[in-house]
């Protein structure tokens, strides 16, 4: 839906096609996107259990099928398209009450700054449509969303010295130096001095009826064609035209938008928003690129070069990049 701050609609197109079809992407000369990896991931697995321990306690009831899946095909969703491509593994379910249950971890700052109050379900807009995904393909009609709040950011912690020990999927180890502690131990501090909060959200019928008409828009157009989305940044782009050799005659609105570029770089720091006018032209320039590979030849062998209609380079792209 192109609202997730971790992941374009282009990665998760590419991942989708390699698991349907091992090699797509190395065969149309893609480039897959990296595997996740960050401080904020790591800390985030590995209080997972944890979590799921204090949001039990909370409600008094125990939580089971942590990481089930769930398909809207199980539980008779039916529309004009077979729904059996939207699926989910949910965090957990309450077993005595039915609800869902969702765990999250965050920073003070970014708790501040997204969340709302506590009891209510205003959490940030990238786990709402989680949420309402993941009741979507449940049937359920309640996703509780706990979040235990960290003082300070992950990375911060790392580079103090403490590291994340793995002993198996759901057990981890937090060690400094000599000292070795559990996700348990420092969820259960935060929990006492207020840093573990809940957040109920209801079921929406309406939304979730819209989800499902992106969905299958989504695959209809580009699962089922193979045609990628459109790329939305650099990054994208590179992934989509790795290998660059040869040479583009620009047309009059590419030449254009190069002379604006160049512009742009001789006046930059005197705004921000030139920046980000820069970086506009820069995939503007590579995505029409990318829709006129048949016009480019084998003069250059490493990377492509853009002229304009008289022959004069306007720029290159390749291994170092777009200048």
């Amino acid at each position: 839906m192109g609202l997730s701050e971790f992941q374009t609609p282009l990665e998760v197109w590419q991942l989708i096609m390699e698991e349907r079809e091992a090699g797509f992407n190395a065969r149309r000369g893609y480039v897959l996107p990296p595997e996740p990896d960050s401080a904020a991931l790591r800390w985030g697995s590995a209080f997972e259990t944890a979590i799921i321990n204090l949001s039990s306690e909370q409600k008094g009831c125990k939580i089971i099928d942590r990481e089930a899946e769930y398909s809207c095909i199980d539980i008779g969703l039916r529309s004009n398209v077979a729904e059996n491509y939207i699926t989910c593994h949910i965090d957990g379910r309450y077993i005595d009450i039915g609800n869902l249950h969702e765990g999250k971890t965050t920073s003070a700052f970014a708790y501040r700054d997204k969340w709302g109050e506590p009891g209510t379900n205003k959490i940030p807009q990238v786990y709402q449509v989680q949420v309402q995904h993941q009741m979507l393909c449940t049937g359920a009609n309640e996703d509780i969303v706990s979040v235990l709040i960290f003082p300070e950011t992950p990375d911060k912690w790392e580079a103090a010295g403490w590291k994340i020990i793995k002993e198996n999927e759901i057990s981890y180890l937090l060690q400094k130096d000599n000292r070795i502690t559990t996700p348990t131990a420092w969820s259960n501090v935060l929990r006492d001095m207020g840093y573990f909060q809940q957040y109920p959200c209801k079921a929406n019928k309406e939304v979730q009826s819209m989800m499902v008409s992106e969905y299958s828009q989504f695959w209809q157009n580009h699962v089922i064609t193979g045609k990628p989305p459109e790329p939305r940044n650099y990054d994208d782009i590179k992934r989509l035209i790795p290998e660059s050799v040869g040479t583009v005659i620009c047309d009059t609105q590419m030449a254009a938008w190069f002379m604006e570029y160049q512009q742009i770089t001789k006046e930059i720091g005197k705004s921000g928003n030139a920046e980000k006018r820069r970086n506009k032209l820069r995939l503007k320039i590579l995505n029409r690129t990318r829709k006129l590979q048949g016009v480019i030849d084998d003069e250059s062998q490493d990377k492509i070069i853009f002229r304009d209609s008289q022959g004069r380079k306007l720029g290159q792209f390749g291994k170092g990049g777009f200048r």
